[in-house]
């Protein structure tokens, strides 16, 4: 199984110490699990730094086709929709972007879409929550399971002042309160076996 990790950079886990973000934590934890999984289950961090769900929707597919083995099983988890308040991507936009981004994916593989945490500015955090509540309502259409970083983080006082170096990107301790909430979501257990 290949699964390819698909978003901007709090996919990537910029700000965090330790280099792992969310998505290395996981995958530490699958491979804890069962060492022979390490050997067997392929992830990719294919998150970027500053990346839109147009800049996603131009370079999701190549990258993913790039990783893919013959006869085995890809799946796609996306995580994505902060950085499309920052480059002030008009909304229908990104509904468009992200709707033909996940329709295709869910067509080619199993795929799961992460909401995205929330900012220290308030006005940037109300467009991230807008944003993945309107994806989340594209994945309810399409069959997609989804999980929401926005509402659980942002009353986490911790997880908040582990934005303080930029207000967007946690420090190590935020990344594993995110790893932490992933690692109950059961379609994400079920895919990485955690």
């Amino acid at each position: 199984m290949v699964i390819c990790f698909i978003g901007d950079s709090l996919t990537q886990g910029i700000g965090d110490e330790y280099a792992m973000g969310w998505v290395g934590r996981l995958a530490r934890l699958s491979f804890a699990q069962d060492v022979q999984r390490s050997r067997t289950l392929t992830v990719c961090n294919l998150g970027l730094r500053s990346d839109s769900s147009l800049r996603i929707a131009a370079r999701w597919r190549e990258e993913s086709d790039r990783r893919r083995r013959p006869n085995e099983d890809m799946a796609f988890v996306f995580s994505f929709g902060a950085a499309d308040g920052l480059h002030k991507i008009p909304h229908e936009e990104t509904l468009r972007a992200s709707r033909e981004i996940l329709t295709t994916a869910a067509g080619l593989g199993r795929t799961l879409y992460i909401a995205p945490p929330p900012a220290h500015d308030p006005d940037w955090s109300a467009h991230i929550e807008n944003v993945g509540q309107h994806l989340r309502g594209i994945c309810d259409e399409i069959a997609v399971p989804t999980f929401d970083f926005h509402a659980p983080l942002a009353a986490n006082a911790s997880y908040m002042a582990s934005l303080v170096a930029d207000g967007i990107h946690p420090n190590a301790a935020g990344y594993e309160q995110m790893a932490e909430l992933l690692r109950r979501w059961s379609p994400l257990v079920e895919l990485m076996g955690l």
